[in-house]
């Protein structure tokens, strides 16, 4: 082992996922994943869906 850390992969929507390839940029607009939603009663330690880390959502 090299003792770095490993990168988290992203957590894109399907929408931003198909917005990657040519062709598609349109279909981020499509995405609603814009917050996590916490799944009801957890405590907020749980998410259902996590929130989309695409770029296009910095804007």
């Amino acid at each position: 082992m090299t003792g770095r850390p490993t990168a988290r992969p992203r957590v894109l929507s399907p929408e931003c996922r198909l917005g990657e390839r040519p062709g598609y940029g349109d279909v981020h607009g499509w995405c609603r994943r814009t917050e996590d939603v916490p799944l009801p009663h957890s405590g907020g330690n749980i998410l259902l869906v996590p929130k989309c880390q695409c770029p296009c959502h910095d804007r």
